[in-house]
């Protein structure tokens, strides 16, 4: 059967280390989506369902949820935006993936009321037979983190390769948006709390713009089952707080400008 998706996942063990519990396989039969784990690390293009365990079919209620009452729907065709579909690894969690598109959905519609340079664009929901289909946005040419680490260097081996070093000291000059657009976060009662460099973009006039909303909560909300990106938050924090997004902002000063390793404040 065809793959569509996998991922490994992993749970934190003691010394700051990770340990590989199982894969999460997405995979295509008879025409439907199912979701399951595998003990393999490696997934390849085919799998049979004889080597995964809990199996189960990825409906579209569990997906797209039917479209709120009052929300904006994008003008246009869909392939004018950048289109954030439900996270279908997501499916089996503790949250359903179209609860977390109603989370983002919600900070999204605050969003555009109150547009920022320096935060994505959003244009609308992409609907479908009365469902949220998607979130569309502005397009953006790259990743933050693609510009200044195309190699995918952990952050102690960017910091110490001097091929990066000019690279990375050129983009400090994003920092100064960066904060601003969080700061503009702040300001409409809301923390981002996955701050790093691949959910930054940078546009085609090389503006910072900060992307991704699906963790973003008011202060004082719990995170348990928030995803959030590793070497790139305290995991001894468990509560939405503006502190979480200005640490991740000052760990991405490091990355950008640090001589050393040791002034991460991150497991790196």
């Amino acid at each position: 059967m065809e793959v569509v998706k996998a991922s490994q996942c992993f749970e934190p063990v003691e010394g700051g280390r990770i340990k590989f519990i199982y894969s999460q396989v997405l995979f295509l039969r008879d025409g439907s989506t199912f979701c399951a784990k595998s003990s393999s690390r490696a997934i390849g293009p085919r799998v049979c369902p004889d080597t995964l365990q809990d199996i189960r079919r990825v409906s579209t209620e569990a997906l797209c949820p039917l479209l709120p009452s009052g929300c904006t729907i994008a003008p246009g065709p869909s392939d004018a935006y950048y289109v954030k579909k439900p996270d279908l690894m997501s499916f089996g969690g503790p949250i359903d993936p179209s609860s977390l598109v109603l989370q983002e959905l919600a900070v999204c519609e605050v969003l555009r009321k109150h547009p920022h340079p320096n935060i994505a664009a959003y244009a609308g929901c992409l609907v479908s037979d009365g469902r949220v289909a998607g979130l569309c946005f502005t397009r953006y040419p790259e990743t933050l983190l693609h510009k200044i680490n195309p190699g995918s260097l952990n952050k102690s081996a960017l910091v110490r390769s001097s091929d990066r070093m000019a690279a990375r000291k050129l983009a400090a000059r994003y920092l100064p948006g960066i904060e601003a657009g969080i700061l503009h976060l702040h300001g409409l009662g809301l923390v981002h709390n996955d701050l790093n460099p691949a959910n930054i973009m940078i546009t085609e006039d090389d503006t910072p713009v900060i992307i991704d909303f699906d963790g973003a909560s008011a202060p004082g909300t719990a995170l348990d089952d928030t995803k959030r990106t590793y070497e790139w938050y305290d995991r001894d924090v468990r509560v939405s707080q503006e502190s979480n997004d200005l640490a991740a902002l000052e760990e991405i000063r490091v990355w950008l400008t640090g001589s050393s390793p040791d002034k991460f404040q991150f497991e790196a």
